[in-house]
């Protein structure tokens, strides 16, 4: 890929609301290793469905209203994994 190109993953909601999440901003929410098992429980044991790009969707975190992660934060809601 050119160095000016980049890529997006696409998301469209039930009322064909289209959401567009640079590549940059899904790799700054990558979850760290130790939270997986938390998300997993989360999920409910779903399947993984295949996306292009090397993406698959699990599926839709249903968190109780009081929790800390079930609002808008600037922060991510997940432990994230670094690269140093």
């Amino acid at each position: 890929m050119p160095e000016n190109e980049s890529q997006a993953l696409v998301i469209v909601d039930a009322e064909d609301n289209y959401y567009v999440l640079p590549r940059e901003a899904v790799e700054m929410a990558r979850a760290a290793p130790e939270a997986r098992a938390v998300i997993e429980e989360h999920l409910g044991g779903s399947e993984k469905v295949p996306l292009a790009g090397g993406y698959a969707f699990v599926g839709v975190l249903t968190l109780p209203g009081e929790a800390e992660m079930a609002h808008y934060t600037p922060e991510v809601a997940w432990p994230v994994a670094t690269t140093s």
